[in-house]
């Protein structure tokens, strides 16, 4: 690998002659890397070619560029081998390696009600983290076994999801289209036509997970092609071209032995007992030298209706995130008690779980397509699936986005005049709030007063001044300088007398003037705006606000805690509370601390309580619904989430956990309602806030209330200007 290093380097000179974007410079550490994940990574291809390839995948991005230099670092090589083959980063070593227990629960979250699959999976994963992949072989060959419907082939999906980043990284093949002799050039070519199915997918994308489904079904002449695939990881297409395949995972799935197991009562009560049946069966079947290239024969068992719910929350994900239902404008909410209704109605032991997934398409898709087509496109919606006796009720809440408000002055085209103008009636209005007598409890609002008075002096007097002053320095007079006696002054060392300064007037521009006073002058507009409501809003003293924060749907943590960052916290005291799901099932309140929270923790919603004058009518207009928008998988996914304001809680986390038992009481007796068909027709729900995480605004001002300031202005100027 190092005698490769001449080749990049006259690679990088090449690139530089042939671009206009300037000279190009790689770190030595991203040298260093860019050799070492070749050389772990890539062993199907040869050096130095095979590095020079990934050195112009790392050029071809923007890196950084400083004076006229585009720099690339480690990160930089490591960004353009993840896109390369899609390795998680916990791989690369670009992250710190995850444990087996993490991987175990992250891929526990994915299937459900099989461990065995989850510890064959979780092994090929920590096998190729730790750079003990065989060298010779593929980096895991896997036999998954047993009824039909149990998640063989979801297990599959996981695996290429974890390891390759994408389910796109799956490869299958129906091996029941593979039941003739002939069959065999399908997979890999013949001489006329030499590009079989297998081998180009291997050719385009080696790092991948190659699924046999159904492998007992494909014609004996399959097994005899996979031989040399299985034990070399080499496969040879028609053209007599080899194709490497030792970057790939091969999965072969099969029902063998799974119609013996089921006619003989009692039998497989234990995971041992299975696997040992399983195993005789595939021994039966194949011949040895087929079945010794297997690494393992990984048994999968009859779904319980526990697991059942688990594969029901997994589907139920999947359909909400098809197309229509995004682009629809419709939030889908499912009661935990349907989702119980419809594993109770459909499950089959025997069928695992593609009669729940057929029952979920009949239920849930078919109505809500019927409910989708009677809407206009920009209509928004959320749409309650419950269960109403043996059959489902469906409840639709349409949702209104808040109206524009009249547009206010916006300080981005303030001219001079207009920053000199809004200072003065700033100015002005600070000094007819005069002295106002409060009690102990609002001396600060007080002190602010005070503070923005003096503000609101000094950028008059040196922001707004047409001159600046220059301190220059002035000579020292020879005399001054002679008479000057070092031993009257020890501790000066002897150094010379200092000199003077003088200021000296510079003109400034008016431009200038505008780029410095402007953001001050906006900020006391904004915060004399927040203290004159609050002086006058002192008599009914502190307001207390509690909003909850309840995500709706499959909302991620990550959406409510958008939500909550995005809230005016800097105008009052504030704390943060949180409803947690422990992994025993107690469920609970607690402080957030801002420590990472344990991964096996689930949040259900957030709560924050504000305190402050007049905090009220700034609050109101953030109740009702944001629209976040996150990425999920490969794509962009929208939750819901609801800002609800608890009446009557004075903060503490105690009164935050009764008034949410109080209104989920309420809630409760609501759903019964719905469920009976004797619920009242509900208020239009509002949108008030939309955007992706980390950046909502409010649909109705077009600002962001995290600027504290600037919202609390915005919406009072916004209400005084309503009671004009």
């Amino acid at each position: 690998a190092r005698a490769t290093l001449p080749a990049l380097l006259g690679t990088l000179r090449e690139l530089e002659a042939s671009s206009d974007a300037g000279a190009v410079r790689l770190s030595p550490l991203a040298l260093e890397t860019l050799l070492d994940l070749q050389q772990r990574f890539v062993a199907h291809e040869a050096f130095p070619g095979k590095a020079v390839r990934l050195l112009r995948r790392v050029v071809s991005r923007s890196g950084t560029e400083e004076n006229g230099v585009r720099r690339f670092t480690q990160e930089d090589v490591t960004a353009a081998m993840r896109e390369q083959t899609g390795l998680p980063d916990f791989v690369l070593g670009s992250e710190p390696p995850k444990t087996r227990d993490t991987l175990e629960r992250e891929l526990a979250a994915q299937v459900a009600g099989q461990p065995e699959a989850v510890t064959a999976v979780v092994d090929a994963i920590l096998t190729l983290q730790r750079s003990l992949q065989p060298p010779d072989k593929p980096l895991a060959t896997y036999l998954f076994v047993g009824p039909t419907g149990v998640g063989k082939t979801e297990t599959a999906k996981a695996l290429a999801r974890t390891l390759f980043g994408s389910e796109g990284r799956l490869v299958r093949f129906d091996m029941s289209e593979f039941v003739s002799a002939s069959s065999i050039t399908r997979l890999l070519g013949m001489p006329g036509a030499p590009d079989g199915e297998l081998t180009t997918a291997l050719r385009t994308q080696p790092f991948c997970v190659v699924l046999f489904d159904e492998v007992e079904k494909a014609h004996p002449r399959i097994f005899d092609a996979l031989l040399q695939f299985l034990g070399e990881g080499r496969l040879t297409d028609g053209a007599g071209r080899t194709v490497d395949a030792r970057q790939a995972v091969v999965v072969l799935t099969s029902n063998l032995g799974v119609r013996e197991a089921a006619a003989r009562t009692g039998f497989h009560r234990t995971a041992e007992s299975a696997e040992a049946h399983y195993l005789s069966s595939v021994r039966a079947f194949f011949r040895p030298e087929f079945f010794n290239r297997l690494d393992r024969v990984v048994p999968f068992r009859p779904l319980t209706p526990a697991a059942l719910r688990v594969v029901v929350e997994h589907a139920l994900e999947s359909l909400l995130s098809r197309r229509g239902i995004r682009r629809g404008n419709v939030l889908v909410e499912v009661e935990p008690a349907l989702l119980d209704l419809l594993v109770e109605q459909a499950y089959d032991p025997r069928y695992g779980a593609r009669p729940l997934k057929r029952a979920l398409e009949r239920r849930l898709t078919v109505p809500l397509a019927h409910h989708l087509v009677q809407r206009g496109a920009e209509d928004l919606a959320r749409v309650e699936l419950f269960p109403r006796g043996d059959d489902m009720g469906l409840c639709v809440e349409l949702l209104s986005r808040e109206k524009a408000w009249a547009p206010q002055p916006d300080p981005a085209a303030w001219t001079l005049a207009d920053v000199s103008r809004v200072l003065e009636e700033t100015a002005a209005r600070l000094e007819a709030l005069g002295a106002p007598q409060v009690g102990p409890e609002a001396l600060e609002l007080v002190e602010r007063l005070e503070r923005l008075r003096a503000e609101a002096v000094d950028i008059r007097e040196t922001e707004l001044a047409e001159r600046d002053f220059l301190e220059t320095e002035e000579a020292v007079p020879k005399e001054v300088e002679r008479a000057y006696d070092w031993r009257r002054n020890p501790g000066r060392g002897g150094l010379r007398a200092r000199p003077s300064y003088a200021s000296v007037p510079l003109p400034v521009s008016r431009e200038e003037r505008l780029r410095r006073c402007r953001p001050r002058v906006v900020d006391l507009w904004d915060e004399v705006e927040w203290l004159s409501h609050q002086l006058a809003c002192r008599e009914r003293g502190p307001d207390t606000r509690t909003l909850l924060i309840e995500g709706l749907g499959d909302a991620s943590v990550s959406a409510l805690e958008s939500v909550v960052r995005t809230l005016p916290q800097a105008l009052g005291r504030v704390s943060v509370y949180e409803e947690r799901v422990e992994p025993d099932g107690r469920i609970a309140w607690t402080t957030t601390s801002g420590e990472q929270r344990p991964a096996a923790v689930r949040v259900r919603r957030m709560a924050v309580s504000l305190t402050a004058f007049g905090l009220a009518e700034v609050l109101a207009p953030l109740e009702g619904y944001a629209l976040v928008e996150s990425r999920r998988g490969d794509g962009m996914r929208r939750s819901h989430v609801r800002l609800e304001s608890l009446d009557g809680v004075a903060g503490r986390m105690d009164d935050v956990s009764r008034a949410v038992a109080a209104r989920d009481a309420v809630r409760a007796t609501e759903r019964e309602a719905r469920r009976m068909g004797t619920a009242r027709e509900q208020d239009r729900g509002r949108a008030v806030l939309e955007g992706r995480t980390g950046g909502l605004m409010h649909l109705a001002s077009q600002r962001s209330p995290f600027e504290a300031l600037g919202w609390a202005g915005c919406v009072l100027r916004h209400a005084a200007r309503k009671e004009g």
